[in-house]
Parts: structure tokens; C-alpha cells; sequence
């Protein structure tokens, strides 16, 4: 009986955080289909990347990888078309009601901490005066292939890019017991705190996948927002906010539609 008692408090949690799952995702896209004077929020575009490299050095980051060639392209595509990228902090202040935005906005997500951001990414947006978000493996730091934190502190100290947190170890989070869960993610959130110096609001979790004891975990280690990996425009703060990810088989067409 207990055991069955037990069986059946487990489905309960699963469905409920099931349920959750689809309420943010519902949130999100609901005001998407509101006539224009319902439609009181804005939507905003949060672009993913990944690596920005020709040859990025293995087959999983080559998907995910964009060239520099590409990434220019893109970047003079919103500078000429009047985007404005920004941080997630005014996202946030936006959605409580404590910012305003610019005329069209835009968030440059990438993650992981790639050596090639330095390199192939910074150089372009310091071009374009852009900012950028660069969500950190903080165990992955200073290792072959990423980034270092002297690196990170220099481009933090331009004021084009906020480092934010992506775990110690870039686990799949939802297969985590509850203690090394909090520690994926509070760990990150100390160590990037303490070695840039600035707060780190916002998660990105690894290959995407959360749930509603992740999101909770997330809050509980003080993280006020969180992005995911699924398709979308973000329109309510949360902490699954949806990203349109970019990678080498998007044309700039393509790239202009989904803006």
C-alpha cells in the first residue's frame, strides 16, 4: 500500500510539473494571438548561439555553430533594420513594469563560453556597439576551447557583455538528485558572481530540458529568470523563456522572418 501510495505521489508530481511546463509555454505565446489592442506586451526575440567558428572541432558543436561570415551578416541585418539588443535585466524590468523598451528590441544569447566568442563574436559586436549575453560552464572555464576569466572580465569590463550562469558542469538537470541539483546551480551563480564581481540573475539550462522542481531549484539558488530552447518570442518574464535558435542552415532570410 505504501509503495502504491508512493507510485501514485510521483505520477501526481510528474503531471503537475507537466502542467506547469505548459502554463509557461501557454503564457508565453498567448498574447502572441491577442488583437493588436488587447496585445499589451511586447515580444521579444532572444536569438540563440552557440559556437561562432568555421570549424568548430566536433560534430555536435558543427550543427549549432555559425560562421563569422554569417554572424556579420546578421548583425549588419539588425543594425540596418533598427534593432536594438539589450540586456535581460531590462527584459525583466520591462515585464515588471519598471523599464520601457527601445523601438525594436532584441537579446544575443550564446552559450556555453566558447573561445571563439572572444575571438570571432566580441570583435563584430564592438563593431556594431552591440550587447550581448554569454551564458558560462563555470567548470569549464580557462580549459581547451574556452573561454578564460581574464577574457570574460575584459569584455565584461566594455560594458557590451553580461556573463550569465549555464551550471558547473552542464548536466541534464531534470536526471539530478535534489542536492546536486541546487549545486549545479547555486555553485555556478557563487563562482560567476565571484570572479566578475557582478550578480548573476539568469540561468540557461543545459541542452534545454527543465522542469517544475528545476525552475524551483533555479529560484531557490536566486535566479530571477530563466531561458529555455524552445521556439518563441518571449512576452511575461519567467523562468523558461523561449529563444529562437540560430545555427549554419538559417539563411539570412530565414533569420529576417523569424525576428
Amino acid at each position: 500500500m505504501a509503495n502504491q501510495k508512493a507510485s501514485i505521489s510521483r505520477i501526481a508530481i510528474q503531471a503537475g510539473a507537466v502542467v506547469a511546463e505548459t502554463g509557461e509555454k501557454i503564457l508565453q505565446r498567448f498574447s502572441i494571438t491577442l488583437p493588436w489592442w488587447l496585445n499589451k506586451t511586447a515580444h521579444i526575440p532572444i536569438l540563440m548561439y552557440h559556437s561562432i567558428s568555421i570549424h568548430p572541432g566536433n560534430e555536435e558543436r558543427e550543427a549549432l555553430a555559425v560562421t563569422p561570415e554569417m554572424f556579420e551578416a546578421q548583425m549588419a541585418y539588425l543594425a540596418r533594420h533598427s534593432y536594438t539588443p539589450i540586456t535581460l535585466e531590462r527584459v525583466y524590468s520591462y515585464f515588471a513594469g519598471q523599464a520601457t523598451l527601445p523601438a525594436k528590441p532584441i537579446v544575443l544569447t550564446f552559450d556555453d563560453g566558447y573561445v571563439d566568442f572572444y575571438f570571432n563574436a566580441y570583435p563584430i559586436l564592438q563593431k556594431y556597439g552591440f550587447h550581448a549575453v554569454c551564458f558560462i560552464i563555470t567548470g569549464a572555464v580557462g580549459q581547451e576551447e574556452y573561454l578564460s576569466w581574464d577574457q570574460i572580465r575584459e569584455m565584461q569590463s566594455s560594458g557590451l557583455v553580461s556573463f550569465e550562469a549555464h551550471t558547473v558542469t552542464h548536466p541534464n538537470l531534470p536526471k539530478l538528485s535534489s542536492i546536486r541539483l541546487l549545486s549545479e546551480l547555486a555553485d555556478s551563480k557563487y563562482i560567476l558572481q565571484a570572479q566578475t564581481g557582478r550578480t548573476s540573475n539568469f540561468i540557461a539550462y543545459p541542452y534545454g530540458r527543465t522542469n517544475l522542481a528545476v525552475k524551483q531549484a533555479a529560484q531557490q539558488a536566486g535566479f530571477l529568470g530563466g531561458v529555455g530552447v524552445w521556439y518563441g518570442k518571449a512576452s511575461h518574464a519567467g523562468m523558461n523563456m523561449p529563444r529562437i535558435q540560430v545555427d549554419r542552415q538559417m539563411s539570412l532570410q530565414t533569420f529576417a522572418a523569424r525576428l
